[in-house]
């Protein structure tokens, strides 16, 4: 990406005119397809895509409580009474909202309809038989009979005479039994809160102190600059119609959404008016260019329209709100632009800026971009967009950063003039160490565990309402609605859908039976509904039917035959019940729906939704909490049914959003995760990138569970936002922390700076918000400030501090950074020597216990020298090799005198026999852990043995031989200290043999005061038993101690060399690399694999002189002959300044060993004993390569050699292969540089020329089958 990125720059650095042409261009372009997106200000989007809830938001949508104002009116004396009063107020009042606010109003509520309500009397009485259920036949009959009919008569008499009798001629004359009243009964179900009553045709409580009626605003509740003006006028109209003892309020969406935009309007207005002041005025003093803040928008522009081009041609449409709550991502598009322009101070060039912001800026953009993607998997539709809009965005944002902006915001004059390394006062703070504060990261490390125990108390806000602004008299006036209207807010709703509106009757009508056999068995308290009124076709035809069967001529003539007698007797006249007769014996029909067109309208709109091709009914229903799973079990199976109720809404609204950002959570991490693991290789520094941004959330959760602070559906989006910044700061400090242990380069500083600069400026942004009144915005606020707080924390202490522990402490202390798998192995070897020392302590307190003789200590010493052997050989990555020439069986006594180079030398020593003891000091003989142990296995004390050493002779008359360090500590670098004289002294006393036993190996895999254990080869070597009467080594065990001890040291210093040869050093040379680059690492071991670790160049190079290794790139092959003899002298050099300088900051570089940055021509030669030139030749030209090496050989000391090592040209054949090689090398992989003339391979003959012509020898020796490589060794053959 760096590669490409320079060539883009270079490009438009050279062509200005194509760069501005193409920005302008491609920004038109997308501004015009952005132009051409539809908004969608469905505000339903929001909520997931889940079947209930779609139901569950249709019904509200419907219903009267949703787009409709109710008007309350109340008395404010509670113990007052004046229902007339009441009535009067509201007849006021609805006048002057007819007369004064009709522009804003499609219909008011307010009486009912006399003349509707006659319409739905008529049409039942009309259509009788299709009101009647099969229970009311039973009822029929009952009144049918000649009992009841004569008792009904006299009933209807009385009446008659009565003063009502006028009004209720026509309805007795023309059903005098009362038939028709079982079907007007069904209005009654209409009925569903027993709280309200019909008074002068207005809707008031029972109590008579409260009166409803309801207004639908002609506008929708969304279009609030117009329901503005209506909330105003019924405000005016309220204060105009003030009583001393009536009040009246509205409540419903439009007057929310009213409130809401209007303290949004007046927030926004305060906070982003503070923010765009404090940004431009910050950026622009900080930057010191009045330009600043326009170039640093730019990007943030660029990736708007960018982003609403594609989302045209991939959607077309997008969420007005998602727009909007988009727009808080914008914040990580600053910052991208704040990394550019902030760097910049720090750097020489705009290239170096580049190089240097490649490879975090796109990673971090990435993983990101990734992160809002899965979005996409999320079931509201407006998070979806929201995941585009802002992934794309992010795109844009980090394209138009690093193509565009480089170019804007320096021109080549101002950086011919650019001095680079700009301090400021957010560069002083960002210089500081906090992580080398132990107090401040133990104080972390303890508040991230308390966090952890609160961070489970943080929720999701489960009453959407809170979400909303309302202001004090809106709240007042919902409470007082709630209070008088409870039952609305508590309904269950059945919802029953079909195609037609016919077919959604026809499955209601299944339903209510199911509901009234569950009100028959307690679950269902009361039901209000639809279908006793509004029936299906074919249910109509049915009990038109059932009516004709049940009506037999026979029936009908009993009847009226008793109606004739019964009323003759009472005075009725023989026409009277005619009418009833024509009831009777009527041809009925199915109702025509659009004679009931005006009913449905003004009572069954809300249990009623038409759209084309889907329609549903709404059965309203009344039951106890701890019924409603029976409820709604009852129906669960049905796919024509849906129960839902508010309270559903909001648990399964919160159910879905947690589970879906639990998900997208999860998914992210893992993306994230994933990501990191590729960029850096390393699963370490995966890690201590990865495990920061854990705790950052670990804080978040626990601040808000420790503050009451809850999510809800519009701060959650800002932890989108939080995660992105968290993850772009992580890697930006790793990067400044690798690309410094790399190569010295010093970014973390710039680096650091920017992220504090990103924090500011996005805490400006969106921590102003704390200063607004609404809900959600403030909430915004709150989020904001927590998370980026804690993300900053992290970021600037958390992951240097984790790195310093792996990495940059140890190599400090030239110590192998830390691995995962060499902390397992570590662990493991550690934890099964401390395990076996517990366990062996156990065994000594039972020994001790029975007071063991003799062969019960022979047998404690096999337990502990098998253990011992055990433990050496559990470590499967150490190799072991014990040479015993002599075929040593410690058959006799002996003093064991062997080398200290580590604290695992006593392991492998104790497993040889197990009559072996040791000398031990105070500290370990008193030890709780080990001291039972040592004391029981006869470890004496030095300090006793000083004084007294009988009880080592009575332990060697018992068959014991004495293991002693005659250094008397461990040696770091390995080096044998000279040899003190108590082990001579000791042998001298008890006329002992002394067994020499070299050990090699351990210095390495566990070097002194060090705990991690390396793959190293563990060698045992056994030398000749020196008798107490062998004086070649002196006479007299001071003599002796010096004797023996030159000896040990030439026989080591053989065993050294043959064993640390170049394979023995792989591993060093591996960890000198590792945390460097997954590429470098990767290329590094194939490199010393392939040229099988230096081994050939270790043989032909002097062991010791000056050396020269000209284009020694990273530095392999200098440290390798480095490592296997410390006498060599080597300087390295390479016109690689990155190569370079990664070969400077290897933790192994020693003063032995330098590299420098150059071209080999233009090189100070001094004088060498070796010169090697492999694989760079071919970079130059011919004749600079003659050049070069004439140079050589005019700065070679007398005897010295020159190892060329290229590809031959003059083996065509083979050269084919080599030429291919190279290829790859510097065309595909980038791993060397070439000159713009390329590459030229030289001609054996021409080395043999020159070599002929200056008096050298030349070898030749082939380097590879497959290709033409060549060693050629040139010897000076001169003398000094």
């Amino acid at each position: 990406m760096e590669k490409i990125l320079l060539g883009i720059y270079r490009f438009y650095d050279k062509r200005r005119i194509a760069l501005y042409s193409s920005f302008i261009l491609l920004l038109a372009l997308f501004g015009w397809f952005a132009s051409r997106v539809r908004f969608e200000e469905d505000i339903s989007r929001i909520l997931p895509n889940d079947k209930k809830i779609g139901k569950l938001n249709e019904v509200f949508q419907n219903s009267k409580f949703m787009d409709k104002l109710a008007i309350t009116v109340s008395l404010k004396d509670s113990s007052a009474t004046g229902t007339d009063s009441l009535v009067a107020y509201a007849d006021s009042l609805v006048a002057g909202i007819r007369t004064h606010l009709s522009p804003f109003i499609k219909k008011i509520n307010d009486k009912v309809d006399d003349g509707v309500a006659m319409e739905l009397f008529g049409s039942i009485s009309d259509h009788l038989p299709v009101y009647l259920e099969e229970k009311d036949y039973k009822a029929i009959d009952s009144l049918i009979a000649p009992a009841t009919v004569k008792q009904t008569l006299e009933q209807d008499l009385r009446t008659l005479t009565s003063p009502a009798g006028i009004a209720l001629k026509g309805m007795i004359s023309k059903d005098p039994v009362g038939i028709s009243f079982l079907g007007m009964k069904k209005i009654q179900q209409l009925q569903y809160d027993e709280n309200f009553e019909l008074y002068d045709g207005y809707v008031v409580t029972k109590d008579k102190k409260n009166l409803i009626f309801f207004i639908t605003p002609l506008y929708p509740p969304n279009n609030t600059g117009r329901n503005a003006l209506l909330m105003e006028g019924l405000d005016s109209l309220i204060g105009k119609n003030n009583k001393a003892n009536i009040s009246a309020s509205y409540f419903g969406a439009t007057a929310v959404s009213v409130g809401n935009a209007l303290q949004l309007r007046k927030d926004t207005l305060l906070t982003q008016g503070i923010t765009v002041l404090f940004l431009v005025l910050f950026l622009g003093f900080y930057f010191r260019k009045k330009r600043a803040p326009v170039f640093i928008l730019i990007p943030v522009l660029f990736g708007a329209a960018f982003s609403l081009a594609l989302i045209y041609f991939i959607k077309g449409s997008i969420s007005v709100i998602a727009l909007g709550t988009g727009s808080v991502v914008l914040g990580i598009a600053v910052n991208y632009s704040l990394h550019v322009f902030n760097h910049y101070r720090h750097t020489r060039n705009i290239q170096e800026l580049i190089r240097d912001l490649a490879m975090p800026m796109t990673v971090g953009s990435f993983t990101t971009i990734g992160g809002f993607l899965c979005l996409q998997f999320v079931e509201s539709e407006m998070l979806k967009d929201l995941g585009l809009f802002a992934a794309f965005s992010l795109v844009g944002a980090s394209l138009c950063s690093l193509i565009f902006l480089p170019h804007f915001i320096a021109s080549d004059k101002e950086q011919a003039s650019h001095k680079g390394n700009e301090f400021s006062w957010i560069d002083r703070v960002a210089s500081l160490r906090p992580e080398y504060n132990r107090y401040l990261v133990i104080l972390i490390f303890i508040l991230t565990i308390f966090f952890a125990f609160w961070a489970r108390k943080a929720g999701f806000e489960t009453d959407l309402q809170h979400m909303n602004f309302m202001t004090s008299k809106l709240k007042a006036s919902e409470k007082k609605l709630n209070g008088i209207n409870q039952y609305a807010l508590q309904s269950v709703y059945v919802v029953t859908e079909g195609k037609t509106l016919d077919d959604a009757l026809v499955n209601n009508e299944k339903i209510v039976e199911q509901i009234g056999s569950l009100q028959e068995k307690g679950i269902v308290k009361k039901y209000s509904g639809v279908s006793s009124l509004i029936i299906s076709d074919s249910m109509q035809r049915v009990r038109i039917e059932r009516w004709d069967q049940y009506w037999t001529p026979e029936k009908k003539q009993l009847l009226m035959k008793n109606l004739l007698a019964e009323g003759a007797a009472l005075g009725f006249s023989n026409t009277a019940f005619d009418l009833f007769n024509q009831l009777l014996n009527k041809e009925y029909t199915t109702v025509d729906k659009e004679a009931m067109a005006d009913v449905q309208k003004n009572f069954l709109d809300d249990y009623i939704t038409e759209k084309p091709g889907k329609a549903t009914v709404v059965t309203l229903v009344k039951t106890t909490p701890d019924k409603r799973p029976e409820l709604y079990k009852a129906f669960d199976r049905n796919d024509h049914v849906t129960v839902l109720d508010k309270q559903y809404l909001t648990n399964r609204f919160v159910e879905i959003v947690n589970a879906d950002f639990s998900s997208i959570a999860l998914m992210t991490s893992i993306l994230v995760f994933v990501v990191l693991l590729l960029m850096y290789g390393r699963i370490e520094l995966t890690l201590v990138s990865f495990i920061p941004m854990l705790f950052s959330w670990i804080w978040i959760l626990g601040i808000m569970g420790l503050s009451g602070i809850q999510f809800n559906i519009i701060n959650i989006i800002v932890s989108a936002l939080i995660f992105g910044l968290g993850d772009d700061y992580s890697l930006f400090i790793m990067d400044g922390l690798l690309l410094e242990y790399k190569t010295g380069k010093k970014n973390l500083s710039s680096f650091k700076s920017s992220i504090i600069l990103s924090a500011i400026t996005t805490i400006a942004g969106l921590g102003v918000l704390i200063f607004a009144k609404h809900p959600a915005l403030r909430s915004i606020a709150l989020i904001s400030i927590i998370g980026i707080g804690c993300v900053v924390i992290m970021s600037q202490v958390l992951i240097p501090f984790l790195f310093s522990v792996l990495i940059k402490n140890r190599v400090r202390r030239n110590r192998f950074p830390w691995t995962a798998w060499a902390f397992f192995k570590s662990s493991f070897a550690f934890s099964y020597f401390i395990g076996w020392s517990v366990t062996f302590t156990h065994i000594a307190y039972i020994f001790a216990l029975f007071n063991i003789k003799e062969r019960g200590k022979l047998i404690y010493h096999t337990i502990i020298a098998r253990v011992c052997r055990r433990l050496t050989y559990i470590m499967i990555n150490v190799k072991k090799k014990i040479i015993n020439p002599q075929n040593e069986k410690f058959e006799t006594p002996a003093i064991i005198i062997a080398n200290h180079q580590s604290s695992l030398d006593i392991v492998p020593l104790i497993m040889l026999h197990p009559k072996l003891i040791m000398f031990t000091n105070n500290r370990i003989w008193n030890s709780p852990l080990f001291g039972k142990v040592i004391r029981l296995a006869d470890y004496f004390p030095t300090e006793q043995i000083e004084k007294d050493y009988t009880m080592v002779a009575d332990r060697v008359k018992n068959g014991y031989s004495v293991i002693i360090f005659p250094e008397g500590t461990r040696s770091e670098d390995g080096t044998i200290k000279r040899f003190h004289k108590g082990a001579f002294y000791l042998a001298e006393k008890l006329s002992l043999d002394i067994l020499p036993i070299m050990i090699h190996g351990t210095d390495y895999t566990l070097t002194k005061q060090d705990q991690l254990l390396k793959d190293g080869q563990l060698t045992i070597k056994f030398l000749p038993r020196i008798k107490p009467g062998d004086t070649r080594f002196g006479n007299g065990y001071a003599e002796r101690a010096k004797g023996v001890g030159r000896y040990f040291r030439e026989q080591f210093n053989q065993l050294k060399e043959e064993i640390e040869q170049p394979a023995y050093f792989r591993e060093k040379l591996i960890y000198n690399y590792l945390y460097k680059g997954p590429v470098l690492e990767w290329y590094m071991r194939i490199k010393t694999k392939l040229e099988k670790n230096y081994e050939p160049f270790h043989r032909l190079v002097p062991r010791k002189g000056k050396i020269l290794d000209i284009g020694c790139g990273y530095g392999f092959m200098p440290y390798m002959l480095s490592f296997t003899s410390a006498e060599r002298e080597i300087t390295g050099i390479d016109y690689d300044e990155e190569k370079i300088d990664t070969a400077n900051h290897c933790f192994s570089k020693t003063d032995k060993i330098n590299f420098v940055h150059s071209d080999v021509m233009g090189f100070a030669f001094e004088h060498y004993d070796a010169i090697i030139l492999a694989d760079m030749l071919h970079y130059l030209q011919p004749e600079e390569q003659e050049q070069v090496i004439g140079k050589c050989m005019d700065h070679l000391n007398p005897g010295g050699m020159i190892i060329i090592r290229d590809g031959d040209k003059d083996k065509e054949e083979l050269h084919r292969k080599t030429k291919l090689t190279e290829f790859f090398s510097t065309k595909v992989l980038n791993f060397n540089k070439t000159k713009e003339t390329g590459l030229s391979f030289l001609s054996g003959r021409m080395i043999r020329e020159m070599a002929a012509a200056n008096g050298m020898g030349c070898e030749e020796i082939p380097d590879s089958k497959l290709t033409s490589n060549t060693v050629f060794i040139l010897k000076n053959n001169r003398t000094a």
